[in-house]
């Protein structure tokens, strides 16, 4: 493999680009982050934490999991949820 490769520009600019907005997306983290724990506490549901930074919902699920938020509803899946009951009718 040769080491004095060099990619076309068109690659090479993409390259950078994404390099740019990947190590901005590392710094500014943390702090979104924060803000979000914050939101969370204050009522924010993960959904609208999800929409409004574009990450999934389990982010936030698993960060209000981790500080205790209360949840706005039951769970419906996994080992939290309740198991239907025999008088519960399914559509």
């Amino acid at each position: 493999m040769p080491t004095d490769y060099e990619p076309p520009r068109d690659a090479a600019d993409t390259f950078a680009r994404y390099k740019a907005h990947y190590e901005g997306e590392r710094a500014l983290k943390p702090e979104m982050l924060e803000y979000a724990d914050r939101e969370l506490k204050a009522g924010a549901t993960v959904g609208q934490l999800a929409a409004w930074t574009g990450l999934t919902p389990e982010v936030f699920r698993r960060r209000a999991r981790a500080l205790g938020v209360e949840r706005k509803r039951p769970p419906t899946v996994g080992k939290l949820a309740r198991p239907a009951s025999s008088e519960e009718t399914t559509a």
